[in-house]
């Protein structure tokens, strides 16, 4: 029997789809036993995952309290002692740290296996920033056995950008269950638009509501939903409250059951900076729903030949506007490329294909 630590500070949005998406199928994990580790400080209920035992320990979102950080090391320690611990599967940048400070402090004979979840270092920033952001990221890649993409694209970026060694990096693709109800696609009435995401920087709020502004002014039937909660979910507010808009444009919050919104969409736009593979697109596909995808790592890998949506630029207002009002109007396109939605869901990103990929590599390491 092989003991894992599924370690993650991260235990929110899909870093937390991910995680309890092992954990719940840890019976399809053939000869292993699994411990899962969890800060809760970025859940955005107060609600685990009601199937799992895990362990919580605060301290691992030690942000800059070194007294923390020696705490959530300690813990880890004492858990890979306790349990006989032989791999720990880290998870996001801050897990990431934690592990590589743990073989240089406290054991070097643990296995290592990393999901980064995107790269920190893909996000704008100073040039003397990004080369120390990258450094780190390069040393925590270095002492992994093995390093998962959950992209092609992301591995991509980091093997050209020198983060990881090509021989150390697998990509296996998030996936997701199939949905609870769908429903068949109505394009008679208001046109619905959605994002599932945290309004933080990453996901580029304000971009989302003046991309919303510039089609709405020209396509009075359409409206924008974002249901997330986050660090901007006021400030989005109240933009689009200064714009009057808010009968267009609705940031509804963190939202537990996500079956109604997406079963009741007509389309998935994000407008992200820059992701590892993003659950809430891989569950919009399960919706069959077309998508519009800012051109980033990350939603490269979930349009393919433009057969299920668009890849845009952050100018290509009337672009966006141009395929918004094609599918508004052209009826036998717009199944054309829901349906194809489905396939690729089904083809590469179900739940599925993600659990026997990483109990092929748990078997291994």
């Amino acid at each position: 029997m092989k003991n894992i630590l599924l370690l993650c500070e991260a235990y929110g949005g899909g870093v937390k789809t991910y995680v309890d998406g092992i954990s719940s199928n840890k019976d399809k994990l053939s000869n292993v036993q699994l411990i899962v580790l969890v800060s809760t400080k970025r859940l955005e209920s107060n609600v685990l995952n009601s199937n799992n035992e895990f362990i919580i320990d605060n301290n691992l979102s030690f942000n800059k309290s070194f007294f923390k950080f020696i705490k959530a090391l300690k813990t880890i320690n004492k858990i890979v002692k306790e349990k006989d611990i032989h791999v720990i599967h880290a998870n996001s940048s801050i897990s990431g740290v934690l592990i590589f400070f743990y073989k240089v402090c406290f054991n070097s004979k643990v296995k290592f296996i990393y999901t980064p979840h995107g790269y920190f270092s893909f996000k704008s920033m100073g040039k003397i920033k990004k080369y120390l952001v990258k450094k780190v990221e390069k040393r925590i890649n270095s002492i992994c056995l093995k390093v998962i993409h959950v992209s092609k694209s992301e591995e991509r970026m980091a093997v050209s950008n020198k983060i990881v060694n090509n021989k150390n990096s697998i990509v296996i693709y998030n996936g997701s269950q199939l949905p609870e109800k769908d429903e068949i696609k109505k394009l008679n009435g208001i046109f619905t638009i959605v994002n599932l995401a945290r309004v933080d920087s990453q996901k580029n709020p304000f971009g989302f509501i003046e991309f919303a502004k510039f089609i709405i002014e020209r396509n009075p039937s359409v409206q924008f939903v974002w249901a997330g909660s986050g660090e901007h979910l006021n400030s989005a507010r109240k933009t689009v409250a200064e714009l009057k808009l808010e009968h267009k444009i609705k940031f509804i919050g963190y939202l537990e059951n996500k079956n109604d919104l997406l079963s009741n969409a007509n389309l998935f736009f994000s407008t992200s900076f820059y992701e590892g593979l993003p659950f809430s697109v891989v569950e919009a596909l399960s919706y069959k729903l077309p998508v519009l995808l800012s051109d980033i790592v990350g939603h490269q890998d979930l349009i393919i030949d433009n057969k299920n949506g668009l890849l845009f630029n952050f100018q290509d207002y009337e672009k966006v506007n141009n395929f918004i009002t094609m599918l508004i109007n052209d009826k036998e396109k717009y199944n054309y490329l829901s349906s194809n939605s489905f396939e690729i869901f089904k083809n590469h990103f179900s739940l599925d294909k993600m659990i026997k990929n990483i109990a092929e590599l748990y078997e291994t390491v």
